[in-house]
C-alpha cells in the first residue's frame, strides 16, 4: 500500500520531494493512513528502482531530490486504483488494547481493587474522548475550510472520520458512564 500512497501523491503533486511529500500526508491521507516519515523515503527510493518514478537532484544549492512518476508508474497507479478490493478497515487503537486487557476481575488478576480498576477505566475513556473530540474537530474545519480543496471524493473519505470520531466518542462515552459494567 506505501508504495499507492507514493504514486498517488505524486500524480497528484508532480515534482514534488519527499518533504513535501511527507507534509501532504500529515495534512490529507494520514489522518487515516499511519505512513512514516522513513516508510516514505525508503518507499520512493524503491519505486526509482522499479522504474516508476523518477528522482531529479538539484546540482547546486540544497540538492533536494524531486520525484515524478513515470509512464509505467501513472499506469501502475491506474490499475490500482481501477481494481476492487475486498480489503476491510482494520483498527490498530492502543486504547482498545489497553481497555481489553483489563482484569475481568479486579483483585483477582492484579493487586487492584475494583475502585482502582474503575479509575482506570474512566480516566482511559476520558482521555479518549476529549482526543477524539479533538479530531473530530480537525475533520469539521478540514470540511469547512477552504485550504483543503477537497474534491467530491475526498469529502466522502473524509465524511467517513467524521462518522467514526462521533462513533467513538459515543462508544468512550457509554464507558465513562458505566465503567463497572465491565468489571465481572
Amino acid at each position: 500500500m506505501s508504495a499507492y500512497v507514493v504514486l498517488g501523491l505524486l500524480h497528484r503533486h508532480p515534482g514534488a520531494t519527499p518533504y513535501e511529500l511527507d507534509q501532504r500526508i500529515r495534512q490529507s491521507i494520514g489522518h487515516f493512513w499511519v505512513f512514516p516519515r522513513s516508510q516514505l523515503y525508503a518507499e520512493a527510493g524503491r519505486l526509482v528502482r522499479r522504474g516508476l518514478v523518477v528522482e531529479r537532484q538539484e546540482e547546486i544549492g540544497r540538492r533536494r531530490r524531486t520525484l515524478s512518476l513515470t509512464d509505467v508508474g501513472r499506469h501502475e497507479l491506474q490499475v490500482w486504483l481501477a481494481a476492487p478490493t475486498r480489503a476491510i478497515t482494520e483498527i490498530h487503537d492502543e486504547a482498545l488494547l489497553r481497555l481489553y486487557f483489563q482484569p475481568l476481575n479486579p483483585g483477582e488478576s492484579d493487586a487492584r481493587g475494583e475502585a482502582d480498576a474503575v479509575s482506570v477505566i474512566t480516566e482511559l475513556a476520558t482521555e479518549q474522548i476529549q482526543a477524539h473530540e479533538e479530531q473530530l474537530a480537525e475533520y469539521q474545519r478540514l470540511l469547512t475550510s477552504g485550504e483543503s480543496r477537497l474534491g467530491p471524493p475526498q469529502r466522502a473519505t473524509l465524511e467517513v472520520g467524521l462518522r467514526f470520531e462521533k462513533m467513538i466518542i459515543g462508544f468512550w462515552r457509554e464507558i465513562a458512564d458505566s465503567p463497572k459494567d465491565l468489571l465481572g
